[in-house]
């Protein structure tokens, strides 16, 4: 899995300041999309490393779908950057609050909005990944057309 890695300064991002704990986050989001009409959630976390890793699986019409929480440093002037997974958190509840609405107004159908957590089979590995990582990863084999997207996974 490639979860993306982000550096925020202090003061310079309005997410410095949440006080919202990851777990809470998550509940919120699982909430929102079992109420979107979602059939399966779940959060798999990833604590072998020394950073932890949390990825979110949801299901809706027989399609999975997954989203891979960044990773996110608060950069300190003096000592250490911080992990701040509580901002990612509210990231991507706040990400999936908006497409939902797109969702709730008629804007998008769910997986139109959804389309970039689409799980689909990695081609060299075979495991699920989401749709937007597969096309940055494979940018270049897609843009000179000598990779085709593989078929969905499953979760």
């Amino acid at each position: 899995m490639t979860h993306q890695i982000a550096y925020l300064n202090p003061n310079r991002h309005i997410y410095t300041r949440t006080d919202v704990p990851l777990d809470r986050s998550m509940a919120e989001i699982k909430k929102m999309l079992v109420g979107a009409g979602c059939t399966r959630t779940g959060t798999q976390e990833d604590t072998r490393g020394k950073v932890p890793f949390y990825t979110l699986l949801f299901e809706k019409d027989g399609q999975p779908f997954m989203i891979e929480y960044p990773i996110i440093y608060e950069r300190s002037r003096g000592g250490p950057d911080k992990l701040r997974m509580d901002i990612s958190g509210r990231i991507i509840r706040d990400r999936i609050k908006a497409l939902l609405i797109e969702v709730e107004i008629g804007a998008s159908p769910f997986a139109g909005a959804m389309a970039q957590f689409a799980a689909i089979a990695d081609r060299s590995t075979g495991r699920p990944v989401p749709m937007e990582n597969y096309l940055l990863e494979h940018r270049q084999e897609i843009r000179t057309g000598t990779l085709f997207l593989p078929s969905g996974g499953s979760t």
